[in-house]
């Protein structure tokens, strides 16, 4: 994935650089001198994934973003596989409310909510990417609204096979809308979505969502259903 940074809708890049393992964009951009404002663009071109931001320069009062990276087991002589994966998400709204998934035992946190999307596979457009893993997870046709945010996490634990990995998520996350909502229906059997439903806007923080979806929400879910 690459990340650009414009300082005006159609100006040319003030920064410009790919993402490296374990590296969080904003803190690249800080470094750089600039603070993202909003997403404009979540493009493939050539076949690499560029994010384009617009954005503004440092100033004084700004502070750079903190460092995170998580290390859930004990250190070992064993070394870790390194894996980056980019993946695409939904807020998807409708007059039924939020779509929520639930992840299956197929992941390592089962039971929990989440926002619908899934990996993005070589090639593909984040867009397509999200509105596949849209129906696959749930059977919603959704139109995507715009781009949300770039989210990046990273971390050093073990998969499911008991494989210790130096793991690096980047989440492109989109806003949609579901104008002819259903009863959701699961596609991808077996896969990581057990169950899919619509939450009410008003009482989604009774249900236990994983922590990356559950920041989204208290972050955009209110201001997108007004």
């Amino acid at each position: 994935m690459r990340v650009i940074g414009v300082t005006h809708p159609l100006g040319a890049p003030v920064a410009s650089f790919p993402v490296a393992h374990g590296q969080h964009p904003r803190i690249t951009l800080f470094d750089e001198g600039f603070i993202p404002v909003r997403p404009l663009a979540a493009t493939i071109i050539d076949g690499d994934i560029v994010f384009t931001w617009l954005v503004r320069e440092v100033v004084a009062a700004d502070h750079r973003p903190p460092e995170r990276h998580a290390v859930y087991v004990a250190p070992t002589s064993e070394q870790p596989r390194t894996f980056q994966r980019i993946g695409a998400y939904a807020l998807v709204l409708s007059e039924r409310g939020i779509l929520g998934t639930v992840n299956s035992s197929a992941t390592l946190a089962p039971g929990t909510w989440a926002l619908p999307g899934g990996g993005v596979d070589p090639g593909e457009a984040p867009s397509d990417a999200v509105l596949r893993e849209v129906f696959e997870e749930s059977g919603q046709e959704v139109v995507l609204d715009r781009v949300l945010s770039l989210e990046s996490e990273h971390w050093i634990g073990r998969s499911l096979a008991g494989r210790l990995e130096d793991f690096h998520a980047l989440r492109i996350i989109y806003a949609a809308t579901c104008k002819t909502p259903s009863d959701p229906v699961v596609h991808d059997v077996g896969g990581s979505t057990q169950g899919a439903d619509w939450v009410p806007v008003r009482t989604w923080r009774s249900l236990h969502w994983t922590n990356s979806s559950r920041t989204l929400l208290a972050q955009y879910a209110r201001k997108l259903s007004r």
